[in-house]
């Protein structure tokens, strides 16, 4: 006959919170994590608080609530406990990147991911949140327009997908390759990496990751031109994932632009417009670099149907927010093509 287990209450809440954060019941996990750290801090122990307020940190961020999770993220990589060993000081750090990046706040997410690399780089123990850090690094200095960077990074983190890394590991670091790739107009590379991502991700295992992968790869498609087919495919099947999951807010707004892009890109103007419009009123929801990636492709629609004078207030509300994010060359690409339509119009009015 077992003996019975001594449970110590701290433990069970533990155990209810990892739980209900599997179950992706954000809110109810947070609240049990809450409680929890609560109990840890009353019996002063340290690491047991610090973990458990890294569990309402991840909470926060998988349910959508950015801005919440950067003050966690950063009191955790701040508090000695973080600074007591290196792969807690990692994962603070990811977190801490993740969060900033979501929130666009891109150059201090860039520091804190550095961070964390350089404090597992070289360990083989961590090599997992090695790769979690340069997927973060990669993420945001992609996103800051920082690219040959970012493909520098890209290859370091090639290098780390020995055989003894899993498949969703290695599925996430080709998924993040590939869209650097994408961004710095290696397509071919693009492609083959998305296309190894896609051979290692799993929609039997996780819907979730499979819809934010999908639509992830059709963003890079569709930021490279290509209207075909295949990333036809990859929007079709992240809708379908992302309906199935049940995604948040932000989840079925991003997804609304992706197929607004898709809509321009293909020709059909009144679609993309009547999909970005009602978006305008939802971008304190988004990442602020999303926001402008939403005015862009609004007001290049708005741009193709002549309606110029509503088109240039939108191009220009969208390189304000890319400066905004700290993304420089995006801003200066709406700028570019602000310009290129002035003189067009110009030219079609004998000026």
């Amino acid at each position: 006959m077992p003996m019975p287990r001594d449970l110590s209450p701290f433990v069970i809440a533990e155990l209810a919170a990892r739980e209900s954060w599997k179950r992706r019941d954000y809110s109810a996990g947070f609240t049990q994590a809450g409680e929890a750290a609560e109990m840890a801090r009353d019996a002063d122990d340290d690491l047991g608080w610090w973990k458990m307020v890294l569990l309402q940190a991840e909470c926060l961020r998988d349910q959508g609530s950015v801005e919440e999770c950067v003050e966690f993220a950063r009191l955790l990589a701040e508090h000695p406990v973080a600074a007591s060993s290196a792969d807690l000081g990692a994962r603070a750090n990811v977190l801490l990147a993740v969060s900033l990046q979501g929130v666009g706040r891109l150059p201090e997410a860039v520091q804190a991911a550095a961070a964390a690399a350089r404090l597992v780089a070289g360990d083989f123990e961590n090599v997992y949140l090695h790769i979690q850090a340069q997927q973060a690094l990669i993420a945001a200095l992609a996103e800051s327009g920082r690219l040959e960077e970012a493909w520098r990074e890209c290859l370091d983190l090639e290098s780390l997908l020995t055989d003894h890394v899993d498949e969703d590991t290695a599925g996430k670091a080709y998924w993040v390759m590939g869209n650097v790739a994408f961004l710095s107009n290696r397509v071919n590379e693009g492609s083959q990496y998305h296309d190894l991502a896609a051979g290692q991700l799993s929609p039997s295992k996780d819907v979730d990751l499979w819809a934010r992968f999908n639509r992830a790869s059709a963003e890079m498609r569709l930021h490279a031109q290509l209207g075909n087919a295949a990333t036809l495919r990859c929007i079709e099947r992240a809708e379908l994932a992302t309906e199935v999951v049940g995604g948040s807010e932000r989840d079925m707004l991003e997804m609304a632009l992706v197929r607004a892009h898709w809509y321009y890109l293909t020709g059909d103007m009144d679609s993309a417009i009547n999909l970005l419009e009602p978006l305008r009123s939802k971008f304190s929801v988004l990442a602020t670099q999303t926001a402008a990636e939403a005015s862009f492709v609004l007001g290049k629609a708005l741009m193709a149907q002549g309606l110029n004078a509503e088109a240039l207030q939108i191009l220009e509300e969208a390189a304000t927010l890319f400066d905004t994010a700290a993304a420089p060359d995006r801003s200066a690409t709406v700028r570019t093509f602000v310009a290129s339509a002035e003189n067009h119009q110009q030219f079609l009015q004998g000026g």
